[in-house]
């Protein structure tokens, strides 16, 4: 496993994408990249079409590489045995049974599976659920969701047939990893029944408007007004966390409030769940950071690191991001990843979920 940075797209990253694809070792390719119109021109989806090995990723926010943030350019992982690829399409069809695209022959050599999906997909949680039924604890799983944070949201994974939307891509490769998954979040207030939700939007909490409870914790928590307009300013630092006997809380994000009291979140909140509102500060994120860090090298003779973070980390932490980043990496190992709009990972005790405002660190290992 090699990793090429490309500062540029366009004619650049064409010719290293080709250029790689041509090298009689290489099997495979990792593809990251961030936001570009390039990515999306018929050029670039037929040099991806005309590759002669599987190329798989995706266009994110940021990406990782040797440890450092880079918000143009892309991120080429040459992989020298060939990845088992699926992708499932329509994601967002709730009528579709997404594991008949599942295929359970995985080699049984195959030990470890990227999954990247369209972060604005709305069915997300099915595809996790069917991934978990279909290849249970054979495989493990490090990935996330893919996408820009701006309104235009469009195709952004990346496959041999082109770029795609609402979609997940899986990739099965033959390198073990160990994982390590920590959030860093703390429970101020809760928990809370959610009573009444639909998919990704939790409209009542014990039996009330979900934004009336939200509103009375924060404003008590934070000493300031919240309302629908500065919304996502303020709520960048008081996710729902959804209880879980025996393990680490899920994130979920809340990004919207609608005219009903209702409250949207980046990851599916079913009813039933308990809910808690959490805060953190910049060391207990950081702090949380290293601990995943710490877990996946554990006694791991890795050769490679991949670090796969929350974006909403960043719009939080800001400047003091780079702390966390170097966290992750405090010996000199080879890193790459990307800042993704939530997390898809096992956390080390056979739970394979979709978080968000999580930090995912893989120790790979070369076979």
């Amino acid at each position: 496993m090699e990793v090429t940075y490309s500062s540029a797209v366009g004619a650049g990253l064409r010719e290293t994408l080709t250029s790689t694809a041509g090298i009689e070792a290489v099997k495979g390719m990792v593809l990251l990249a961030t936001p570009h119109a390039e990515l999306l021109s018929t050029e670039f989806e037929s040099v991806l079409a005309n590759l002669e090995v599987p190329v798989f990723g995706g266009i994110f926010p940021e990406i990782f590489h040797d440890g450092e943030r880079k918000d143009t350019g892309a991120v080429v992982v040459s992989l020298f045995t060939e990845p088992f690829v699926t992708t499932v399409s329509d994601l967002s069809d709730p009528d579709t049974n997404h594991r008949e695209s599942l295929d359970p022959n995985v080699p049984t050599n195959y030990e470890t599976a990227f999954v990247f999906v369209d972060a604005y997909a709305t069915g997300i949680d099915s595809i996790i659920d069917s991934l978990f039924r279909t290849y249970s604890v054979a495989l493990d799983f490090i990935g996330g969701g893919a996408g820009t944070l701006d309104d235009d949201h469009g195709p952004c994974l990346f496959t041999n047939k082109g770029v795609i939307e609402d979609a997940a891509v899986i990739a099965a490769i033959n390198q073990p990893i160990t994982v390590g998954v920590k959030h860093g979040w703390k429970e101020i207030d809760g928990p809370f029944r959610v009573t009444d939700a639909t998919g990704s939007t939790i409209e009542t909490l014990d039996g009330k408007p979900a934004f009336s409870i939200y509103r009375d914790i924060i404003e008590e928590a934070a000493g300031r007004t919240i309302t629908k307009e500065n919304f996502f300013e303020v709520a960048k630092s008081y996710p729902f966390g959804i209880t879980r006997m025996d393990a680490e809380q899920i994130v979920r994000d809340p990004f919207s409030v609608d005219a009903d009291g209702s409250i949207t979140c980046f990851g599916t909140v079913s009813e039933g769940e308990f809910v808690a509102i959490l805060e953190a500060n910049p060391r207990s994120l950081i702090n949380a950071a290293r601990t995943a860090s710490a877990t996946a090298r554990r006694g791991s003779s890795a050769d490679m690191l991949v670090f796969f973070d929350c974006i909403s980390r960043v719009l939080y932490l800001e400047d003091e991001f780079d702390r966390e980043l170097a966290a992750v990496t405090p010996e000199e190992r080879p890193l790459f990843g990307a800042l993704t709009i939530g997390e898809i990972a096992n956390d080390g005790s056979g739970h394979l979920d979709y978080y968000t405002k999580t930090a995912v660190v893989g120790a790979l290992e070369d076979v």
